[in-house]
């Protein structure tokens, strides 16, 4: 599989900074060909991905990240689309669309996702102390449309709606034996099908500049999902997700960076299984490195993450990052948050395309008798 980045810009490179595509042409002596690339607006590169990359189990991906301004650079924020087709080469795959669009003068804010899968989870019951021994593996597929429009109300804080709707199909536990699994206690959106459509309600606060690679700036989130039978869904719930990030620059001259990140999601009701909160499936599907995919789900989810960027060599080609987080779920029982799990890691960063600053990140994570390794373009909040 390759990896395939694209970026549509006006402005002169940085006589200082460097990305993989020049060291490429550099390195091939294809001095006509840098000539070419230095003229266009459109750029694109090629890395290929070795399996495993994404963090799951053997699955190999491959990614489109286009970055570029829909208005006048000096007034609009840097806009982003991003296509991610996987597979693991053994029946399950699909693809993920994700646009966060920046309209002229930031008037407006066009958020979303398509999605069209077959995946499977592994999955141990919910809670924060589940054990290993009690994994089930449920397979599915899965189509989702999501999008949110924000209007500007003033300075950097948006107002808008949406809709989003999830189908879940061919859901089928595949170790049947274990007639007491927690998933199949659980009763609610675990056989067969289900779908959930509901509308959206979003307050949002953004005034980084560059999404892609925050060097400074504050970003907080509100969504309200309320689904219900009268808007087609087949259990009534709804949900809160409030995401806020804060980026501290530790210096004028290099790219040292201390990021925060903390989340809360919430949900209530009759919550169908493959839609409560879990790790890694939060609307970035990047929480928690250092344990795998869905490890830990609940109805309520807290998390948190730290982590500090910083430039290895002097042009900004190659960067570095190490980070900790901590995630809780509420019990089944209780429905309490009572245990907490810690994850920790590093990084390594290669400038893919200094004109919108876009990173290849590679991260190695550990969590609690857990490891994980997870390839991204660019950071990973």
């Amino acid at each position: 599989m390759m990896l395939l980045s694209g970026s549509v810009f006006g402005q002169e490179d940085s006589v200082v900074q460097k990305d993989l595509g020049e060291i490429l042409i550099n390195g091939l002596h294809l001095d006509k060909k840098k000539q070419s690339r230095e003229g266009k607006k459109v750029r694109f590169s090629v890395i290929p991905v070795a399996p495993g990359s994404s963090g799951g189990k053997q699955l190999a991906v491959s990614a489109v990240s286009a970055a570029f301004y829909i208005g006048s650079p000096k007034l609009t924020k840097l806009s982003s689309i991003s296509f991610i087709p996987y597979t693991n080469f053994s029946g399950t795959g699909g693809f993920v669309i994700r646009p966060n669009l920046w309209m002229q003068e930031n008037k407006w804010n066009v958020t979303g996702e398509l999605r069209l899968a077959g995946n499977y989870l592994n999955t141990y019951g919910l809670g924060a102390n589940t054990k290993p021994e009690a994994e089930t593996i449920v397979k599915y597929s899965q189509g989702r449309v999501y999008g949110i429009i924000n209007r500007r109300v003033i300075a950097s804080f948006y107002l808008g709606g949406g809709i989003d709707l999830d189908y879940f199909y061919n859901i089928e536990e595949q170790n049947p034996g274990m007639e007491d699994s927690d998933f199949k206690k659980y009763g609610i959106g675990t056989a067969g099908s289900v779908s959930s459509t509901g509308l959206l309600v979003s307050l949002l606060r953004d005034s980084r500049s560059n999404s892609v690679n925050p060097e400074g700036g504050f970003y907080t989130s509100s969504i309200y999902r309320i689904q219900g039978k009268d808007f087609g869904s087949e259990h009534s719930w709804s949900s809160f997700y409030f995401d806020t990030r804060k980026y501290f620059s530790l210096s004028e001259k290099q790219h040292n960076i201390l990021a925060f990140w903390f989340l809360y999601w919430g949900t209530y009701g009759d919550v169908p299984y493959l839609n409560l909160p879990g790790t890694a499936l939060d609307f970035s599907s990047r929480t928690g490195r250092g344990y795998s995919l869905g490890r830990y789900l609940g109805k309520q989810m807290l998390y948190g993450e730290t982590e500090y960027r910083f430039d290895i060599s002097a042009n900004g080609l190659w960067g570095g990052v190490v980070f900790t987080n901590i995630q809780s779920y509420t019990e089944l029982e209780s429905e309490k948050f009572e245990y907490l799990k810690v994850g920790a890691g590093a990084g390594v960063r290669l400038k893919f395309d200094k004109k919108s600053n876009t990173n290849l990140t590679l991260d190695f994570g550990f969590g609690r008798d857990s490891f994980n390794v997870r390839l991204n373009l660019g950071e990973v909040f």
